[in-house]
């Protein structure tokens, strides 16, 4: 069944991705996050065979160290993907290869999941469609760490397991399973634990019998069996801790250079009931007339089909799982309103983690998912109404053909990426020669562009320049100081942070801007021109820097 159930994931990836499967080697939604994340995943191919214990010492913000914790890690699906960089496959392509392999085994988690649920094939591939293509994911399409969804679903598996059989093996697999979650995106690893927390808690009440006798009301319970699923549950937390706690501690030391999210950062990225209306504008069914209920990164509209299956799930009489899914539904649903909320405040002042994610909106991507799971079980009810077989099965293709068509999406727009880098590198290197790996400063130096971090997965110097979720006050201050370079002590801060070379991109300058870097490097002290190359019809300038 979950082969099956994959082929039809993978069909379905093609066209509702469309065209990015045609453009696997150079296409990506834009040039901002997917570099970033393209960086990601190469410098964890790249670090592993070399020095794995400094793994969290990217190459930029240089001389910062941990800087691989200032945003998204991405360990695991960067482990995952390492053989093929190993294999001499190109970023871009590892890129899309780990982002479209997130959609389809996340909704394959989901089949699992609900199969063991139901028991029914139908209806746990009619929800693994709902999540694998949530229009969550496409607007965030640019954000590929958010589509690190694979690991909820299994937890959630590993859950269930514990709660009917109580047995240590599926402790173990339910901690490794929601640190392999934390450490793939630590948002959603974030967000998984107490959603967890909730759906655990009801399951073990739901055990819980009354019973009137003439004294008045009785309450029972099995205690050895509640006993040993609390002290699995309980090594479940240790696993995950003792798995994670290398990637928290580079978070907390992280953190003490950074600092956290503020409070106001929180309250702007929390969502309204409302956004729950909007749909991402590429949305060919609802786009257009939805967006002035959303807004960036509060565009959660779940779906009518999946909404209406849930609510057929949610109709008495309920079972033990529909009751959990409904509560964990209310539980995320609030979760997603932030500060709008109740519960994320008492997280955001109490719980240290909470302290560092910004949008609390994102808790709408763990709605979607227990949606899919309640439309799992809606599905198996409508479908158990037909007798004949062939009827079923064809109840089950008509809900999965109506959820395609409420989630389909106009053609993305894509960006070309260079397959190579710039050949000013190569004359770096060779004017480098046999020295070990040095500093190097980029300009301009702007906040908002990775493009010199792709370029470093081809020669691996540090880089005094860096993009990501968090900034150090370092960068900062050296970027204020770069905005008179070469005047203004912008050439002793370069110097003091070890930087041997500098380049000037041409390309990404107004022309008259490069001429005028040009000129006052030129006739800067302590800067020797190496090279000027062409590079996408315009110019950059290499300069050693002298000591």
């Amino acid at each position: 069944m979950l082969g099956g159930a994959f082929l039809v994931l993978v069909l379905l990836t093609i066209p509702m991705t469309y065209p990015q499967a045609f453009r696997l080697r150079d296409g990506v939604n834009d040039a901002g996050d997917p570099l970033l994340n393209t960086w990601a995943l190469a410098w964890v191919a790249h670090q592993l065979p070399i020095a794995p214990g400094h793994i969290f010492d990217a190459n930029i913000f240089y001389p910062q160290r941990r800087s691989l914790a200032f945003s998204e890690t991405l360990l695991v699906p960067g482990i995952a993907a390492a053989p093929l960089f190993w294999l001499g496959a190109g970023a871009v392509l590892v890129y899309n290869l780990v982002f479209l392999s997130a959609m389809v085994l996340s909704g394959l988690g989901v089949v699992l999941l609900v199969h063991e649920l139901t028991g029914e094939a139908g209806p746990a591939i009619v929800a693994g469609i709902i999540f694998a293509f949530l229009p969550f994911r496409m607007d965030h399409y640019a954000h590929m760490q958010l589509q690190q969804t694979e690991w909820i679903p299994l937890a959630l598996w590993a859950l269930h397991r514990v709660s009917n059989t109580g047995r240590w093996a599926d402790g173990v697999k339910l901690g490794a399973l929601t640190a392999f979650q934390m450490l793939s995106c630590m948002y959603f690893g974030i967000f998984l634990v107490p959603y967890l927390a909730v759906v655990a808690l009801v399951l073990l009440l739901a055990d819980v019998r009354k019973k009137r006798v003439e004294t008045g009301m009785v309450v029972s319970w099995d205690a050895p069996a509640l006993r040993r699923r609390v002290l699995v549950l309980l090594l479940a937390g240790a696993v995950c801790l003792t798995i994670t706690a290398p990637v928290a501690r580079a978070y907390m030391a992280a953190k003490a250079v950074v600092g956290e999210r503020s409070a106001e950062e929180v309250a702007n990225g929390s969502a309204t009931w409302r956004n729950y209306l909007s749909a991402p504008s590429m949305n060919v069914m609802y786009g257009r007339w939805s967006e002035d209920f959303g807004g960036a990164e509060r565009r959660l509209f779940p779906g009518v089909v999946a909404t209406a299956l849930a609510l057929v799930a949610l109709w008495p009489p309920l079972s033990k799982p529909r009751i959990a899914y409904g509560v964990a539904l209310l539980f995320a649903f609030d979760m997603s309103l932030g500060f709008n909320g109740l519960t994320y405040r008492l997280l955001y002042n109490y719980i240290l983690p909470f302290r560092g994610l910004r949008i609390p909106a994102r808790m709408g991507l763990m709605v979607g998912f227990t949606l899919a799971v309640l439309a799992g079980f809606g599905t198996a009810r409508l479908t158990a109404l037909a007798r004949r077989p062939l009827a079923r099965h064809v109840a089950v293709a008509v809900i999965a053909l109506l959820v395609l068509l409420e989630y389909r999406s106009q053609p993305l727009r894509l960006t070309t990426i260079p397959l190579a880098p710039p050949d000013i590198y190569g004359d770096l290197l060779k004017d480098r020669g046999d020295a070990p790996t040095v500093a190097i400063i980029e300009l301009p130096i702007a906040k908002e562009d990775p493009t010199f971090m792709y370029y470093s997965t081809f020669h691996w110097q540090y880089l005094l320049n860096g993009y990501s979720g968090f900034f150090p006050p370092a960068f900062d201050r050296l970027a204020h100081l770069l905005d008179e370079f070469p005047y203004g002590g912008s050439l002793t801060a370069i110097r003091g942070r070890g930087a041997r070379y500098l380049l000037i991109h041409g390309e990404l300058l107004y022309p008259d801007e490069y001429a005028r870097l040009v000129s006052a490097a030129g006739q800067a002290e302590g800067l020797a021109l190496i090279a000027r190359r062409p590079w996408q019809g315009r110019e950059i300038s290499l300069y050693r820097i002298m000591y």
